[in-house]
């Protein structure tokens, strides 16, 4: 009985070897799919860029020479500079004025140069070294202020009578806005003499009835004429 269990125990193990043995078989004889991973690497190369800064070559001052400006008046100069890649800029405020001669004109810081005297002297702009073109600088004479109008005005307000006297007087304007008595400068006239005369000095006389215009010229301008009546007694 012993002898016939261990047989069946041993067919049991026989048995179920075959068959863990067949199905190992079989799994190594199926198809089998192989997944292969692309992996892409993105190298970045950075490149370093040296940047020089572009130095001053030259400087130029962008008036033309000569400069003449008034005496007590300014002038405004101006400075470009010209740097080693070719570009250009306004260094007006970064550069050194200087004038050669500071009594007859100076120049502060920016270029505003103020005349003092009459003269020349010569303006130059400078720095690290490198100096502008010389521009002469003029300081010429203030013009003197120019008539612009003559008013005229009489004494009397009623009408001149025959053989009297009336004093007219000429106030002239500037161009610089002041106001003179030219009554003595100008040329009065009459224009009918018949009627009434006027001396050098302003001083019209009745001759006879009747109306005349006076007006009063100078350097080019004439006055508005006034109309100037005589009557007889």
């Amino acid at each position: 009985m012993k002898r016939k269990q261990m047989r069946f125990t041993g067919y049991c193990l026989v048995t179920g070897l075959l068959v863990i043995l067949t199905l190992v078989m079989d799994s190594c004889s199926s198809p089998r799919t192989t997944l292969t991973g692309i992996i892409s690497r993105t190298t970045t190369t950075t490149t370093t860029q040296t940047t020089t800064a572009a130095k001053l070559v030259s400087i130029a001052i962008t008036q033309s020479s000569p400069v003449k400006i008034l005496l007590g008046a300014t002038e405004q100069f101006n400075a470009v500079g010209t740097f080693s890649d070719g570009t250009t800029q306004d260094i007006t405020y970064a550069v050194i004025w200087n004038s050669s001669d500071a009594t007859i004109a100076t120049i502060a810081y920016g270029g505003l140069a103020t005349a003092i005297v009459l003269g020349n002297t010569d303006v130059t702009a400078a720095i690290n070294g490198i100096i502008s073109n010389v521009v002469i600088l003029e300081v010429v004479p203030s013009p003197a202020p120019t008539l612009t109008s003559i008013a005229v005005s009489r004494s009397l307000v009623a009408n001149l009578m025959v053989g009297q006297t009336e004093q007219f007087s000429a106030q002239g304007s500037y161009s610089d806005g002041a106001t003179n008595n030219i009554t003595s400068q100008v040329t009065w006239t009459s224009t009918d003499t018949t009627i009434a005369t006027i001396s050098s000095t302003g001083l019209a006389a009745g001759l006879k009835p009747g109306q005349t215009v006076i007006t009063a010229i100078l350097s080019g301008v004439t006055s508005i004429g006034t109309a100037l009546t005589v009557i007889s007694h």
